[in-house]
């Protein structure tokens, strides 16, 4: 496996008496990957879960391919037992940061986990090493109750450097509709896909770890996610421009799990000039109005916990709890 400009991917040296096989990913892959990642989420008590559909698309629209930042670890019997996946968005930022996760089939851990760990940490480094920004990190995100992880980071240099909440809305109680003054707030249409993302980057770029998104990535992570919901989102216009964006998404395969049907308000921006206007708060009442309209018995959010916005005092504001909480572990590469 090589990545670009003739760079050697390092498979891990797990057991040999295992007979594991290390191989990249295939879309083909996909159904196999989802089964690994709810099994893994249902022994962790991580509340994510993953559809075949979902997981083709996580695997056809990353940023490079699959060869150079995959990895599976078959079984003598074809089975995946690991898998490990690398995400690297460039732009040009004081600080670059690639992200990469590792799954391990529970009847595996160990002995895979520690060789896997080294394997995506390896990985990380070495797609770092011709960044030209000054600062350079490999990051891994966490829920609480993935411990055992954590410990495997701490034990490699790596420290946890932000914290993030996900937190649910109830819409059995409710929704109090905000005033909107001085601006509208009218359905997502596609006659506003281009425009928003250049609201959504200007929106986040006082926001930790945010890096401008392309027009590709645009189209391939949020547009074309399987989980958008144009029916449920929402735009706020104001002096004739787009002021701020709601961008709704629904997982139906995490609703067995999360015990309801939900919604995710998985993006909410406003621009810096019309903030503390009462934007976000219209944004989020018409979702939510929207959304229990639409039979859905919860709205998620996620947020960083210490967000410049001060977003996570907002949403408690309008009713919305902390569920589930998580973290991003970080290793600066020197």
């Amino acid at each position: 496996m090589h990545i670009g400009d003739n760079r050697q991917m390092v498979y891990p040296s797990s057991p040999p008496d295992l007979g594991i096989n290390w191989v990249p990913a295939t879309v083909d892959d996909a159904g196999a990957l989802s089964v690994l990642y709810n099994e893994i989420a249902e022994h962790d008590d991580t509340p994510e879960r993953l559809s075949a559909d979902t997981m083709a698309h996580e695997l056809e629209s990353a940023f490079a391919p699959l060869d150079e930042r995959t990895i599976v670890g078959r079984t003598p019997d074809g089975e995946i037992a690991a898998y490990g996946t690398m995400y690297h968005r460039k732009g040009e930022t004081d600080e670059d940061r690639v992200y990469v996760a590792t799954y391990v089939r529970p009847d595996h851990r160990p002995p895979l986990d520690e060789p896997l760990t080294d394997w995506a940490v390896g990985a990380g480094k070495q797609e770092l090493a011709t960044s030209a920004s000054p600062r350079r990190f490999v990051c891994v995100w966490l829920y609480k109750s993935q411990q055992g992880a954590a410990d495997r980071l701490r034990q490699r240099g790596f420290e946890p450097v932000r914290h993030w909440w996900d937190m649910e809305r109830l819409l059995s109680d409710a929704v109090e509709p905000a005033i909107e003054d001085g601006f509208s707030v009218v359905p997502w249409e596609d006659g506003h896909n281009a425009a928003t993302r250049l609201v959504h980057n200007a929106a986040f770029a006082d926001h930790w770890g945010s890096v401008p998104m392309s027009k590709d990535a645009w189209q391939n992570n949020v547009l074309d996610s399987p989980g958008f919901r144009p029916d449920l989102s929402y735009i706020a216009i104001a002096e004739g421009e787009i002021a701020g964006y709601s961008y709704n998404e629904v997982y139906e395969e995490d609703w067995e799990s999360a015990g309801q049907s939900e919604a995710w308000i998985s993006a909410l921006g406003v621009l810096r000039k019309w903030r503390r206007k009462g934007i976000a708060t219209a944004l989020l009442s018409r979702s939510m109005q929207t959304m229990r309209d639409a039979g859905l018995e919860a709205a998620m959010i996620g947020v960083d916990s210490s967000s410049p916005s001060g977003a996570q005092h907002l949403y408690q504001a309008v009713g919305f709890q902390t569920k589930t909480k998580g973290t991003t572990w970080q290793r600066e590469v020197r």
